[in-house]
């Protein structure tokens, strides 16, 4: 059964030891990035929203993650920041084809926004995504803790 510690588990798997990734982290809200001093390609979660559902009586979580794939370049390196942006797609197409061969149960991956901005000495690129994730619970049956 899938559950958000077994979801978390393949994330944390997947950004510590793909070869591209220099980090991982779990963050409160992606707006926490904002704190974070940028290295070279990294890989950031978090927690978006979940929605309680009994669709044809099974009771269910669709859990969303916001997905941030970042990396730095050199600031006036044209083919750089290509190359970094091509970089951050081909880890999150990675990344869901690690779920789909690793996680039992139902996925989905969304369109992939590519942002960057530029700094006086470098340029940040980063793909941008969200994947929802579905949970079982218990069915009602098994009693309400009151």
């Amino acid at each position: 059964m899938n559950d958000l510690i077994s979801i978390y588990e393949l994330f944390e798997e997947f950004g510590t030891t793909h070869n591209m990734l220099s980090e991982f982290k779990l963050l409160n809200s992606i707006e926490d990035l904002e704190k974070i001093e940028m290295g070279y390609r990294g890989m950031y979660i978090a927690l978006n929203d979940a929605n309680i559902s009994r669709e044809d009586s099974n009771p269910i979580y669709d859990i969303n993650f916001d997905i941030v794939v970042v990396d730095r370049t050199d600031k006036d390196d044209s083919l750089a920041l290509i190359n970094s942006n091509q970089e951050n797609l081909f880890v999150m197409g990675q990344l869901q084809d690690y779920f789909i061969q690793n996680l039992d149960g139902s996925q989905s991956f969304r369109e992939v926004s590519m942002r960057g901005f530029s700094n006086d000495d470098y340029n940040i690129t980063a793909a941008i995504s969200n994947a929802t994730f579905v949970v079982s619970r218990f069915p009602y049956l098994k009693g309400i803790d009151i």
